[in-house]
């Protein structure tokens, strides 16, 4: 019975120091899991938006081998002649650029959804370029009934798209070379 009067709880505070510490290690580790989960589901959004934005691109790069002529250019929504001083192509950083409201002059073009993701895409006209059979695009002539030199307009291809969460934004940009009527219908 003397034994236990003689305790004055070091045993009970030191085991309370250990908890404690224990705890915040605890909390410290949770906290570290939250982040890289956050920041996983970040980068597979990012990744997600990416891949979308490829596929519109391809469907933007159709829809150029699709056209019948260049009429499109300067007279329908996310098609700008950029050869004309007078056009304006607007930034692809403008929130207004990617309005989805169509009566907006600035708006791009509404690609297909893919897994409930919308991209868009817009065309800047740049001119016409002269390959011959040797030039530095790799070109299949014979698709556009050609085998030597010939004209191709050229175009820039802007695609933007957001993630499936929202919290990523994808934007890409190319240079398409086409030739109107070329694949959509034989050259004219």
């Amino acid at each position: 019975m003397q034994l236990m009067s003689k305790q004055s709880g070091a045993a009970l505070l030191l085991s309370l120091v250990i908890l404690l510490v224990l705890t915040l290690l605890a909390v410290s580790g949770m906290q570290g899991s939250t982040m890289q989960e956050r920041m996983s589901t970040a980068q597979r959004d990012g990744m997600l938006a990416l891949e979308i934005a490829e596929t519109a691109m391809r469907e933007a790069e159709s829809t150029l081998d699709n056209l019948k002529d260049l009429s499109d250019f300067g007279s329908k929504i996310g098609f700008y002649d950029g050869t004309l001083s007078s056009t304006t192509v607007p930034s692809p950083f403008t929130k207004a650029t990617w309005s989805p409201d169509p009566a907006d002059p600035d708006n791009a073009i509404d690609g297909t959804a893919v897994n409930g993701v919308t991209p868009q895409y817009l065309f800047e006209y740049k001119g016409k370029v002269v390959v011959d059979s040797q030039g530095q695009l790799p070109r299949d002539f014979s698709q556009y009934g050609s085998a030597g030199p010939a004209e191709f307009d050229y175009a820039r291809i802007l695609v933007r798209t957001v993630g499936p969460s929202g919290s990523s934004t994808r934007l890409l940009e190319g240079f398409y070379v086409f030739q109107p009527g070329g694949l959509a219908g034989g050259n004219p």
